[in-house]
């Protein structure tokens, strides 16, 4: 039984732990992706998504019935990021950085800085997902919601369907080619979902 969004927020804020550990084990990995997109440092990326967690437990009990968990999440994280960045620039390490790398931090302060995680942007993201997976044809569709939504290997969707696993990379290519094109505009959000 899946629960909706208000549904786990309230049960969340009544300190359900097992609510909060599968919250953690499905946004994990995405805010992870999306923090090592701009840090580029997989323990610092793996730090800040830790403490997201640990907010948002402390902060559970002043969460709004309607907060959209994607929003507060990635805005969380997001901003964790950008302080990161600012630590980074003024700390003494910084100084072993090349010309590149520091023009290539401020440029991904800037990109978060005006990153939209609003609950319009993920509504929106939401919107594009469900019509886009209506788009696949049926196979394609059933092959990737078992690899992205389901987190099944390609031998595990392979053996269950009765197909090779070259069937299952073929159709997940094709799936992932008309999911770019069609969040385009929001691939640092879900960039979980190009992750093999």
């Amino acid at each position: 039984m899946q629960l909706s969004n208000q549904e786990l927020i309230y049960r969340l804020k009544e300190g359900d732990r097992g609510v909060f550990e599968l919250i953690f084990n499905s946004y994990f990995a995405r805010l992870y992706h999306f923090a090592y997109g701009y840090i580029t440092d997989k323990e610092s990326a793996e730090n800040i998504v830790q403490d997201t967690f640990v907010d948002f437990w402390i902060q559970r009990t002043k969460l709004k019935n309607d907060t959209n968990l994607n929003a507060w999440l990635y805005s969380v994280t997001k901003n964790k990021c950008v302080k990161f960045i600012e630590r980074i620039k003024v700390e003494e390490k910084f100084k072993s950085f090349t010309k590149s790398q520091i023009k290539e931090m401020s440029f991904n302060q800037y990109a978060l800085q005006q990153l939209d995680t609003s609950t319009m942007s993920f509504q929106e993201i939401e919107r594009i997902i469900t019509s886009t997976l209506e788009e696949l044809p049926p196979q394609c569709r059933k092959i990737f919601e078992m690899s992205r939504f389901e987190n099944k290997k390609y031998k595990e969707i392979a053996e269950e369907l009765e197909i090779s696993t070259k069937t299952v990379e073929t159709q997940i290519t094709k799936a992932l080619k008309i999911f770019r094109k069609n969040l385009k505009d929001y691939l640092h959000l879900v960039s979980y979902l190009f992750i093999s």
